[in-house]
């Protein structure tokens, strides 16, 4: 009975942990935008100055930080019950809609229907 308990009790700290990898707070690196036929890389980036596509800071507190391209813009962002993210960013309320996949990808995409894939 105790060695059933024991690994009842691994397993469950096991799917705890694996729960853990797919929560929207942290600094999530632009590893591609795909607008069209047009895909920018982080290898894209690079060749033009930049040092990085850009990234999205989420923060506990429901506030965030996006950066493009260079610019930096302040906002929210929201997790819905069915996981959805929604991030509104910037002056104009710029919005990103998306979720994480199983293998803690997250992809958003904003309302001209570019997508950006992003990874801790």
């Amino acid at each position: 009975m105790k060695k059933l308990f024991t690994t009842i009790l691994i397993a469950c700290m096991i799917f705890a942990l694996a729960g853990c990898s797919s929560t929207p707070v942290g600094y999530w690196q632009i590893e591609k935008v795909v607008a069209g036929d047009v895909v920018m890389t982080q290898e894209d980036a690079s060749s033009i100055g930049l040092s990085a596509v850009g990234a999205i800071k989420l923060q506990k507190s429901g506030n965030c930080v996006v950066e493009l391209l260079g610019d930096e813009s302040e906002g929210t962002w929201t997790q819905g019950e069915n996981g959805e993210i929604t991030v509104t960013y910037g002056d104009e309320n710029l919005v990103l809609k998306g979720s994480i996949d199983e293998e803690g990808v997250m992809k958003l995409t904003d309302d001209q229907g570019q997508e950006y894939i992003l990874q801790k």
